[in-house]
């Protein structure tokens, strides 16, 4: 069977932080942007991935690394880390990201107004939130709480899984607009279908139909 380490640079959470340290945006602000992705819950397993665990894993991908692995990596793949790297090259570079992640991990999670909230991290924590008007068509339906309505219907008795996520996402979106004013004025911006009254629609209808239908 065919062996693929070189995932460890093409894919997941390490990789994804590469790729914004290629970027232009501060480092240090990325991870604790990913800190506060992947916060963990008191219900949450505890082996899921947090800080420490990437750090650990940079540490170890520190000492072992060589550049005939990288090379054997796809180009963008090897293009991403070496420009996150710059001059220090890349094991230095994983160095200085694990001590990021293990100082962020010592902190309750950034504000909002310290550090904005980023596109990305949308996308991460509130994918089913982008795109609430696409299951208004045109001309179908008169309004948006018409179109989510009949959306309802359709997956009707298999909804769960498509009702609930859209439910906590929407619940925990209102919940921080409503704390902090940062996080409103930029998930606005990054969200734009995602308003406070569209939000308030998605929520009412999806209690009333849970209740109605699923006890």
């Amino acid at each position: 069977m065919a062996l693929h380490p070189e995932g460890m640079f093409t894919s997941g959470p390490l990789a994804h932080l590469a790729g914004l340290a290629a970027g232009p945006g501060p480092l240090e602000w990325e991870v604790l942007r990913l800190k506060r992705v992947l916060r963990l819950n008191h219900w949450d397993p505890f082996w899921r991935e947090t800080p420490q665990t990437l750090a650990s894993q940079l540490d170890y991908l520190s000492t072992a690394f060589s550049e005939e692995f990288l090379a054997t990596c796809p180009e963008p793949a090897r293009h991403t880390w070496r420009t996150a790297a710059g001059a220090q090259g890349v094991p230095a570079f994983m160095t200085g990201l694990a001590t990021l992640l293990r100082l962020a991990d010592r902190e309750g999670d950034a504000s909002y107004e310290d550090v904005p909230l980023a596109a990305w991290e949308v996308r991460a924590r509130f994918p089913l939130l982008l795109s609430l008007d696409g299951w208004a068509y045109d001309g179908e339906y008169a309004s948006y709480e018409e179109s989510l309505h009949a959306f309802i219907e359709a997956e009707h008795p298999f909804c769960l899984h498509e009702l609930i996520p859209r439910l906590t996402q929407a619940l925990e979106a209102r919940t921080l607009r409503a704390e902090s004013p940062a996080f409103a004025g930029s998930f606005a911006e990054l969200a734009p279908t995602a308003t406070p009254e569209t939000l308030d629609v998605l929520v009412r209808l999806v209690f009333a139909h849970l209740r109605e239908h699923h006890g």
